[in-house]
């Protein structure tokens, strides 16, 4: 499956910000059942963006505005190729325990049964723990792992706008309802408190109507990525009881959250700022030529510097 995806984001700031740091984590990754095709990233005001890929593979862009602004958009766009993962087994054979254990020597992989800043235990989650008969290894890793994935489905309501980007996993587990975000690290915690290394991955998914995904469509999504001896790390969507499929978009794998927002910065000002995301994802027949528009209905904001407002509009 080849995909078409356009992500926008665009802030307002109530008044005139300095040294404005960014961090972006929006080009989606090229590994095994997945290729990124092509990726422009455009920032206005224009400015000088580096590049540089951390120790998993994710591919990071930073810049800054030191100069006064009020506004600042970013607009990214990719083609993705997607191919359907392999179909799993109903369950693993004996032993895949003890493999499982093993593969945690690996550093890389034993960071993920670590607690992250949004995946730490709480008494809340070791309730919720309980009145699923979560905590103790009565199967298979991978039957555990769809039987919690369903779990999870099947015991919050989707309501967007009820978390926020950095709500703790007790408000979702207290109301029952929450966001893709908050199901993600919920089952992390989950996971890793049986053993199981589990990633948070951000990205996005492609809806048909047929699916009737609960998740909201045209917008970032999350899921987690779980280690299964044998097939190395495995996606379940908890949010739309799925295990992942090729309409899954991987974008960035981190621990948490923390380290795979699509933006993250600082700046200097005391202001209040107004964010607006539109994101588009499309289907593909064919891949489009290097200079295709992929959405021209969303278009990139063109602004400038607070000095240059004022040149403007001094020459009026």
């Amino acid at each position: 499956m080849f995909y078409a995806i356009t992500h926008l984001t665009d802030y307002h700031y109530s008044a005139p910000i300095t040294d404005s740091v960014m961090e972006l984590r929006m080009q989606p990754r090229s590994e095994v059942g997945q290729r990124c095709i092509r990726f422009n990233l455009d920032i206005s005001p224009d400015t000088k963006i580096l590049y540089h890929r951390d120790h998993l593979g994710n591919a990071i862009h930073t810049f800054d505005i030191p100069a006064p602004h009020t506004e600042l958009a970013i607009k990214a766009e990719s083609v993705v190729e997607v191919k359907t993962p392999p179909p799993l087994p109903d369950a693993l054979p004996f032993g895949a325990w003890e493999q499982l254990d093993a593969a945690t020597e690996d550093r890389e992989i034993y960071d993920m049964v670590l607690a992250g800043q949004y995946t730490k235990k709480t008494p809340l989650l070791h309730q919720f723990a309980q009145e699923i008969g979560w905590g103790e290894r009565y199967a298979d890793p991978l039957t555990l792992l769809r039987d919690l994935n369903t779990a999870m489905y099947e015991s919050f309501d989707y309501e967007q706008d009820f978390t926020k980007a950095d709500s703790p996993i007790d408000i979702a587990l207290e109301a029952r309802k929450g966001v893709c975000q908050d199901f993600t690290h919920i089952m992390l915690a989950l996971l890793r408190d049986v053993g199981i290394p589990a990633r948070y991955v951000s990205g996005y998914l492609y809806h048909r109507k047929e699916d009737n995904d609960r998740s909201f469509e045209d917008a970032t999504h999350a899921w987690i990525e779980a280690y299964v001896p044998g097939f190395t790390w495995v996606g379940f969507d908890p949010t739309n009881n799925l295990i992942v499929t090729d309409r899954h978009i991987r974008v960035c794998v981190a621990q948490d959250y923390a380290k795979a927002s699509p933006t993250r910065g600082v700046f200097k000002g005391s202001v209040e700022t107004k964010l607006k995301v539109r994101v588009q994802v499309s289907e593909l027949d064919d891949v489009p030529g290097e200079d295709a528009p992929l959405a021209p209905e969303i278009v990139m904001p063109q602004y400038s510097y607070q000095y240059q407002q004022q040149q403007q509009q001094q020459q009026q």
